[in-house]
């Protein structure tokens, strides 16, 4: 995937949006003369810049893959917004096994997002995302550093979470796992996509899936 690809997707996200590079630049909180470079090419997205795009409702997906993000299901959105972390997770494992009853053994296995998700309910939720891609992909720390294309002191340093992933390397990360780079902006908001997309994939999965959430809701409340 080439880097220059992202820097069309920014320039024509900003004409869509019909604003000036000094608009966009305010938004971001950097110069016009930052966000220029960006453009060009000539600097790369950082995190922090991605997560402030991210804010403004800008499809990181798309940005850097070209492909739009999965939209989350009504449903599921209202669980993202009106659950605590440890009723999150509850209602996750629902949804997991609803997933597991759903899917072959070959379609468990061939989604990445799949596993992830099933990682995330059942291990250590200390686990960075990066942490947690690894062990869904099933490869060690150096082999993970080729993919990302870093070396392995940097490598130990994103995993750790010590310095974040930029534009480019979530792009290598998706030419090779298809991990899609929203798992690294809201790994949460990823998760409830993975379980939206399945949903589609099949014949009243979001009926069934949704009388399982109705229930687990009024088993809370009693």
């Amino acid at each position: 995937m080439q880097y220059s690809s992202i820097v069309h997707h920014l320039q024509e996200y900003r004409k869509k949006r019909n604003i000036l590079q000094t608009e966009m630049a305010e938004h971001l909180n950097i110069t016009q003369s930052e966000y220029s470079k960006l453009e060009l090419g000539k600097t790369k997205l950082s995190y922090d810049v991605l997560s402030r795009l991210h804010k403004h409702g800008c499809d990181i997906d798309m940005l850097i893959t070209g492909e739009n993000a999965e939209e989350i299901l009504p449903s599921l959105e209202k669980v993202y917004i009106e659950s605590d972390n440890v009723r999150f997770v509850s209602w996750l494992k629902l949804c997991e096994w609803a997933l597991e009853q759903w899917l072959t053994v070959d379609e468990k296995e061939a989604g990445i997002g799949n596993r992830l998700l099933k990682i995330f309910v059942s291990a250590d939720s200390d686990m960075t995302p990066l942490e947690r891609l690894r062990k869904a992909y099933g490869v060690s720390q150096q082999q993970m550093a080729d993919i990302v294309g870093v070396n392995i002191k940097k490598y130990r340093q994103l995993e750790k979470g010590k310095i974040q992933l930029d534009a480019e390397l979530m792009a290598n990360i998706y030419e090779a796992t298809k991990c899609k780079p929203s798992f690294f902006m809201d790994e949460n908001s990823y998760y409830l996509s993975v379980i939206s997309e399945e949903c589609r994939y099949g014949k009243n999965r979001e009926e069934q899936l949704n009388t399982l959430l109705s229930m687990q809701e009024k088993f809370e409340e009693k």
